[in-house]
């Protein structure tokens, strides 16, 4: 979608959203409001989407009301499904996975960021597979896998830097860095902690960064555990009072939690047990109001860890049995996210079957179901750019019902159209089982059958199959001209693509080859080999 072609009131509520989702400011969510109420107005199936998908985001990034978040998400997959606008469902998806993740269904988030990678591939400067793919990398560095999360982000960061248009991309850049120095940390790569501390301090000297990112919580935390590992103490101490003082004293959003529970084990790992006590206890509140089970078992996890490392039995038995509520009220939240998780892919996989029913109508023709136009020339692309890379041979054959006009007239259009029906069967009887075939009604009584890396003689005995078959069917004729039974002519241009040719220079050629039997050799088929016409061309045709 894009917000350009809107009036200036759109685009000036969009502006607000997007400042106001750039600062994380609490207007969020009533400017995100502001442009839903207006696209209601207006009634526009594309705008109300978009708008649903950003107070969706608002709930969930500045907001703890996540029934909110959820209806409000599902209302956006609903209105994006129908305009197909798929950079902002791959977003959905996006934050479907975060959820799962944030209610420790890791195996769901999974399905949820797969399935966003797959609806991204056609989008060619799309930021949101860059998101998913660094959220996968999350995944693999919480199990230990840290090459798989380094790749993973490595991938991501390529994707999101190409979208400099998304209100967040320097943010979006910034934790695609501290994803990086963060595996390195785990595996210890000096070198390449180094590295990525360099690129943060870059990004932070960057007059067009806001300053305020460097305080989020992942940021301060990777450059403390940085300097640490390489030994800089002056400024480790610098970022870790920094974070400490922070972390004792704000409250936190369900994006900041997993980062705190990160540096509060780097603390306990490095013996400072007195900062984690102080920043368990002012976290309590924060986690209370996220109110999601599994969070507050992670922190009554992190409780029982320092306890132990304390050696306060009492507390600690306190730990164990919050841990021990916190996992039975998971399991009972569990039922309930599960229905909720399972509803939505329902009515994902339902909207997708309707889509690619939608698709396939749209690209078959409906009296043969074979190919249509449409279909030919989205399949054409891809094959006249797969066998040009790699340099292998592409077959395009016009077939035709000869005298068909006549036979229309003679027996009617009901018998034309049984007629076409039947040659379409018998194509689709001889070169179904090849998948390098794909075969097409082009119009009227003409298809069009594409062979993908094939040599003339495998090109010519199935243009020969389906003459064959067509014989073989008895197919009365109206004149008995050309004997009693129905014939095709067919034209078939075959040879390796130069950078110039499409789908059209095949054609050309194959029904030049198509005129030729017409005009000569009805019920034949004749081959060339370049899609320029010549008479040189015509003279190194194969007849058959």
């Amino acid at each position: 979608m894009n917000i350009q072609n809107y009036d200036n009131e759109v685009q000036t509520l969009n502006r607000e959203v997007m400042t106001a989702r750039a600062s994380m400011a609490d207007c969020y969510v009533d400017a995100s409001d502001k442009l839903l109420q207006k696209a209601k107005e207006i009634d526009d199936v594309n705008l109300l989407g978009y708008s649903y998908y950003y107070l969706a985001d608002a709930y969930y990034r500045v907001s703890a009301e996540y029934l909110k978040f959820n209806a409000n998400l599902l209302k956006a997959i609903e209105y994006l499904q129908i305009c197909g606008d798929k950079e902002y469902i791959v977003r959905c998806y996006n934050l479907l996975g975060i959820d799962a993740i944030n209610h420790g269904n890791i195996e769901l988030a999974l399905d949820f960021f797969m399935t966003g990678i797959r609806d991204c591939s056609e989008l060619e400067k799309s930021s949101a597979v860059g998101f998913i793919e660094c959220n996968i990398g999350v995944i693999y560095q919480s199990i230990g896998e840290y090459k798989t999360a380094l790749s993973y982000t490595q991938s991501g960061y390529k994707h999101v830097r190409r979208n400099k248009e998304d209100s967040l991309y320097y943010l979006n850049i910034l934790f695609c860095y501290c994803y990086e120095a963060d595996a390195y940390l785990a595996m210890n790569k000096p070198e390449s902690i180094k590295k990525c501390l360099l690129a943060i301090n870059r990004l932070e000297s960057d007059p067009r960064v806001r300053s305020e990112y460097f305080q989020d919580i992942l940021v301060q935390g990777v450059r403390m555990r940085g300097n640490y590992a390489l030994g800089n103490m002056e400024e480790f101490e610098k970022y870790s009072d920094n974070l400490y003082k922070t972390l004792c004293s704000e409250r936190f959003s369900i994006d900041n939690i997993d980062d705190i529970y990160a540096v509060c084990r780097f603390y306990m790992k490095i013996g400072q047990l007195e900062k984690v006590s102080d920043i368990v206890d002012n976290i309590k509140e924060s986690v209370d109001d996220i109110n999601i089970a599994y969070l507050k078992k992670q922190y009554a996890k992190i409780k029982c860890e320092l306890y132990t490392q304390m050696n306060n039995v009492e507390k600690m038995h306190e730990a164990h049995e919050e841990f021990y509520i916190h996992s039975m009220a998971q399991e009972k939240e569990g039922i309930v996210n599960y229905k909720f998780f399972t509803e939505i892919r329902a009515k994902l996989s339902e909207m997708e079957r309707e889509n690619i029913a939608l698709m396939k109508k749209a690209e078959t023709d409906s009296l043969t179901g074979l190919g249509n136009r449409y279909g030919l020339n989205e399949y054409a692309d891809k094959a006249f750019d797969a066998a040009y890379a790699n340099q292998k041979s592409l077959a395009v054959e016009i077939l035709d019902v000869d005298n068909f006009k006549q036979y229309n007239d003679t027996f009617g259009h009901q018998a034309g159209d049984t007629c076409l029906k039947t040659i379409a069967e018998i194509i689709t009887e001889k070169c179904s089982s090849n998948d390098r075939i794909h075969a097409f009604r082009y119009g009227g009584d003409e298809f069009v059958i594409v062979y993908e890396d094939m040599t003339d003689e495998e090109v010519m005995w199935y243009a020969s199959n389906i003459r064959m078959g067509i014989k073989e069917r008895n197919l009365v004729a109206p004149s008995h001209e050309y004997g009693k039974l129905v014939t095709i002519s067919q034209g078939i241009c075959n040879s390796i693509p130069v950078s110039t040719n499409k789908l059209w220079d095949y054609m050309y050629a194959a029904d030049n080859a198509l005129y030729e039997v017409k005009e000569h050799r009805k019920g034949e088929i004749v081959m060339l080999h370049k899609a320029l016409i010549s008479q040189e061309s015509l003279d190194e045709a194969k007849y058959s």
